[in-house]
């Protein structure tokens, strides 16, 4: 693909390393780069499965707006059964870098499909074990129907984990104040400390959240 270029990250698997190859674009709206709270959440998978070995195999996982892709194949990489899901347009960079990194995931018995997804409209999936989102929280427009489709695809024991960076504009303010304040009429809200971050991966205006449906 044209005007992108290579961006890469360690990605430790039990006593190995594999190193993703995320293309991302020169140019471009949210779905084209790897942005900080995509790194920040698949150390922390990384984390978690380095302290409980074998946490995502065969769990089935959905990422939300996965833009190039770094959350979601880190997830198969470390075993994971994983969807991957964003607007018809983002996909086609999204399979360039699921294929650039075909042998990492492949390599741990990962699984990867890719389907266009319009957050608010009818999903037509099999509730996942997880559900992973990262810096998906952006425009007001867009929160409603990010609700609505969290709520469609969870169970009550479904793993639902939010990364986002805390921007500190009005406008991302008031966007993530709405965010917070209709999710919590559908789930529970957990942050997780800071100090289970992965040590090297972590910003104090990134938080993590874990969310739980009532």
């Amino acid at each position: 693909m044209e005007n992108t270029f290579i961006r890469e990250l360690d990605i430790n698997i039990g006593s190995r390393s594999t190193v993703l190859k995320l293309h991302q674009k020169i140019e471009g709206d949210v779905s084209c780069v790897v942005w900080d709270a995509a790194i920040i959440l698949a150390k922390y998978l990384e984390k978690l499965n380095e302290n409980n070995v074998g946490y995502f195999r065969n769990k089935a996982i959905i990422e939300l707006g996965a833009g190039v892709g770094c959350v979601g194949i880190t997830a198969a990489a470390l075993g994971g059964d994983v969807t991957l899901s964003d607007l018809p347009e983002a996909l086609p960079l999204l399979n360039l870098n699921v294929i650039e990194n075909k042998m990492c995931w492949e390599g741990n018995q990962g699984l990867i499909r890719i389907i266009p997804l319009d957050w608010g409209t009818e999903v037509e999936l099999k509730s996942p074990d997880i559900i992973l989102l990262a810096d998906c929280v952006y425009y007001e427009e867009s929160v409603l129907p990010l609700i609505r489709t969290l709520k469609a695809l969870a169970r009550s024991d479904t793993e639902i984990l939010v990364c986002q960076e805390i921007r500190d504009t009005q406008k991302q303010v008031e966007c993530w104040e709405l965010f917070i304040k209709n999710l919590k009429k559908y789930f529970t809200i957990t942050i997780v400390p800071m100090e289970d971050h992965h040590e090297e991966f972590s910003s104090l205006d990134i938080v993590i959240l874990k969310l739980i449906k009532l």
